[in-house]
């Protein structure tokens, strides 16, 4: 049983060492993912790898939780995750503003620790990754296995940031 809960716990943590690396390398490559506000609606190599990065993390994010499943019976069985659906998006609406005013008083900082932005990145995308799963546990409840909620949960959040961020 410790054998099989190490396992788990190990692939975890090469999942936040991958997560640590894709920063590093976005980071070397900042030029080619981040996008100018005067760019043309046109589908452009930058944007492909902005969605590329985006699509890895809420990939490794995934990966994160479906491990979790497999360490603990009781992931996603709280009484709270019934009511997820109703909670996440008022945690993501604060984190967003908050998020969003710490970005503007502390930029200089900001500025010189690039790394922040990564994590506040990877916190957003888990937090909508979790919006989309809390949505999927409530309709599915005991329907699906958690696993498979968690690999929908990957799905419908690539989809749905493909929408917002190619066609709106």
């Amino acid at each position: 049983m410790i054998m099989f809960f190490l396992r788990w716990t190990l692939f975890q943590g090469i999942i936040i060492i991958s997560l640590a690396v894709l920063a590093y390398i976005a980071d070397l490559f900042k030029t080619e993912i981040a996008i100018p506000a005067s760019s043309s609606m046109e589908v452009s190599g930058s944007m492909l790898m902005t969605f590329l990065f985006i699509t890895a993390v809420i990939g490794l994010l995934s990966l994160l939780m479906y491990f979790q499943t497999k360490k603990s019976h009781t992931f996603l069985k709280h009484p709270l995750w019934d009511k997820m659906y109703v909670l996440m998006p008022v945690v993501f609406a604060v984190s967003f503003v908050l998020i969003f005013f710490l970005i503007d008083s502390v930029s200089d900082f900001i500025e010189n620790h690039r790394w922040i932005i990564y994590i506040m990145i990877y916190y957003m995308l888990f937090l909508i990754n979790i919006i989309v799963l809390s949505f999927i546990h409530k309709a599915k409840r005991n329907t699906i296995p958690n696993e498979n909620k968690i690999m929908f949960s990957f799905v419908w959040t690539t989809l749905i940031l493909f929408v917002i961020y190619f066609l709106l």
